[in-house]
């Protein structure tokens, strides 16, 4: 027995070099070097724009539908960056590890924010001793050691294309609300396959503290051109999935639609009323989207997100809501925002992220793109082979026209099918 349990491990130990070896060596780089992202924000934040945010109606707006947030028992409580994060990490240089900085500042962080030889590192001694890692349900004094988190809202106006069923193109205008939940610490999806679990242990690598940084985790509230709310686009592992309301998800009569995190990983899912915890299919990439919506071809690196709602336990949380510019570092920053941890020197996407603009490929960037694209549903037929026929997963591509398309086509039709003024 002892042999047999010996050679699963070796094999496994084996697996693991393999899978870090063909990772991506990454240097200085960070995600804000993908290919398109220069173009894109070309002529961005140039001298002379605001360092604040100041319309008030904007403000008004994010605050009459700011999202509820539902967090597991025993995840981390989400964080101030500027409060709780930066003052507690140090500026490295990249080659050899030195410290340029011990006390970062938000002047220190414009500074630096375009030089990737650099990188912020969270000092995790000084951030526990300043009992920052509080959990949900374990801390004494109130949530979040009683200080408020804070989640960071802006504001997106787009035209949005939609074709119909005779390519016929309807335009929109439409108001996206973004808020960006933060998290100082992020882990691996709550379950993981036993071979995943086994790889991870032998390489002495900790699933609960993955990267530093969760800067991506996001809700968006979409809102017709009369300021009503018609569709959501969620975050999910390098990936979005677009819902429409009132016929996905619910819309309060408050305004103020509720999610549920989820333990270790932070993503942000549909809240639920089931009263025991809910498992979503996780993959790391959108190439296994059929995986996603059907659970048919589990890739290897795959995994379960838990989320607990209120009647299976979980806590809402209040917060703060603060409004940055557009210009302000935390969203505009190409550094590596968390320390880089590369496996064997390649990437294994355990990297700390850059700024919180670079949240997607290029292409998808615009909301209007980013919404279509991820308008698929679990469980539906229709939309599993169409993911298929569209995604070749072993060469790693996506045909992503055909993608927007195909999701702007339905989206349009379940519009005017709930709302006939989109007509």
């Amino acid at each position: 027995m002892e042999i047999y349990i010996l050679k699963y491990l070796f094999i496994a130990l084996i697996g693991l070099l393999l899978f870090a070896c063909a990772g991506e060596t990454r240097a200085h780089e960070t995600f804000a070097d993908y290919p398109g992202f220069k173009e894109f924000y070309a002529g961005r934040c140039k001298d002379g724009q605001p360092i604040s945010f100041s319309d008030d109606h904007d403000k008004e707006l994010l605050q009459r539908y700011s999202p509820r947030l539902i967090l597991p028992p025993g995840g981390r409580y989400p964080i101030d960056f500027y409060r709780d994060y930066l003052p507690y990490t140090l500026l490295r240089r990249y080659k050899d590890k030195a410290v340029i900085k011990d006390e970062v500042t938000q002047a220190d962080l414009r500074a630096y924010q375009e030089d990737t030889s650099v990188y912020l590192d969270l000092d995790k001694k000084r951030f526990l001793t300043a009992g920052l890692d509080q959990r949900v349900g374990e801390d004494k004094k109130g949530a979040f050691n009683g200080r408020r988190p804070v989640v960071y809202g802006r504001i997106y106006r787009e035209k949005v294309e939609l074709l119909d069923e005779k390519s016929d193109p309807h335009i929109y205008d439409f108001i996206f609300l973004k808020y960006n939940v933060v998290f100082a610490i992020s882990g691996l999806p709550a379950e993981l396959p036993w071979g995943i679990r086994a790889l991870i242990w032998l390489a002495g690598l900790d699933p609960d503290d993955w990267h530093e940084l969760d800067n991506f985790v996001a809700v968006h509230i979409v809102l017709d051109d009369k300021e009503r709310p018609v569709a959501i686009i969620l975050a999910q592992h390098n990936h979005h999935r677009s819902y429409l309301l009132g016929k996905d998800i619910p819309l309060p009569e408050d305004g103020h639609i509720p999610f549920d995190g989820a333990l270790r990983s932070n993503e942000i899912y549909q809240a639920s009323d089931a009263p025991n915890p809910v498992r979503h299919r996780v993959a790391p990439w959108t190439i296994y989207m059929k995986y996603l919506l059907s659970g048919e071809d589990p890739p290897f690196t795959r995994g379960e997100d838990v989320t607990y709602g209120v009647k299976a336990g979980g806590v809402e949380i209040p917060y703060d809501l603060d409004f940055l510019s557009p210009c302000d570092p935390f969203y505009t920053a190409k550094i590596m925002l968390g320390e880089p941890r590369p496996f064997f020197s390649k990437y294994i996407g355990r990297d700390g992220p850059p700024g919180a603009d670079y949240y997607n490929i290029p292409e998808l960037l615009p909301m209007g793109n980013m919404l279509k694209f991820s308008y698929l549903h679990d469980g539906d037929p229709e939309d599993i082979n169409f993911a298929e026929s569209a995604i070749d997963v072993k060469g790693k591509k996506m045909d992503i026209k055909k993608l927007l398309d195909y999701g702007g086509r339905k989206l349009y039709r379940d519009l005017i099918d709930k709302s006939p003024q989109f007509r």
